[in-house]
């Protein structure tokens, strides 16, 4: 692991890296800017913005970069991760962020996460599917029931990357629900059949005006910016 330092709107934070991975998701967010599109929503939120799939709190780092008061909700189930996330925020004195220990998913319970080897790319056990690398039991919720617990009534933005779990994750999501929402940027990963379309559609039809941005170096992902035009 070595200590590396990242500059963003005048601010200095100093991250830890562990691996490959970790440098990868730290160019993904402050050398690609591949959130740039939420930019101006995040320097201007009042209301919180939940970052699930948190890894170790980068994200969350750089929301806080853009805008120094909006409570942060950074979700992330793995235990490696959440710790490296803790350090992150102590090491730069961040506050307002709660970090919830869990992975979002269709449905509250607990179910198997495949930990991989690429820190980035854990993700939950679907039906039916086998891991060759290794599992951990967490917690897992669906957005209603984070938003409940969290006492959350309106959101600015979420920002969502969770390895393929997206289509899940929005799948219990009522009209009411969405209506809450006022921004959405997640990785789309298309895979087992479901392709980027399918939540495309579902925002589109819940009143988001949506834009994609498929990945220049890989075909099968990509991101989506979906902003509430009822909002």
């Amino acid at each position: 692991m070595h200590e590396q330092t990242v500059s963003l709107n005048g601010r200095q934070w100093q991250v830890f890296l562990r691996a490959e991975a970790d440098q990868s998701v730290l160019a993904e967010i402050f050398k690609l800017r591949e959130y740039r599109a939420a930019e101006p929503i995040i320097k201007n939120a009042t209301h919180p913005i939940i970052d699930i799939g948190a890894h170790s709190g980068l994200f969350s780092l750089y929301v806080r970069a853009l805008n120094q008061t909006v409570p942060i909700f950074a979700v992330e189930p793995e235990p490696k991760n959440l710790s490296l996330l803790a350090k992150h925020l102590a090491k730069n004195s961040v506050s307002g962020v709660t970090v919830v220990p869990a992975a979002i998913g269709n449905k509250n319970g607990k179910h198997a996460l495949a930990v991989s080897l690429d820190s980035h790319d854990h993700h939950l056990l679907g039906k039916d599917e086998t891991s060759e690398s290794d599992t951990v039991v967490v917690g897992v919720m669906t957005i209603p029931t984070l938003l409940k617990k969290s006492n959350i009534t309106r959101v600015s933005l979420i920002k969502m990357d969770i390895e393929g779990g997206e289509y899940d994750a929005f799948e219990k999501l009522a009209p009411e629900d969405f209506n809450r929402i006022g921004a959405i940027i997640m990785e789309y990963h298309n895979y087992n059949g479901r392709d980027y379309h399918e939540l495309e559609k579902l925002l589109r039809e819940n009143g988001f005006g949506v834009q994609v941005y498929p990945s220049k170096f890989d075909n099968r992902m990509g991101f989506i910016f979906a902003r509430n035009k009822r909002k």
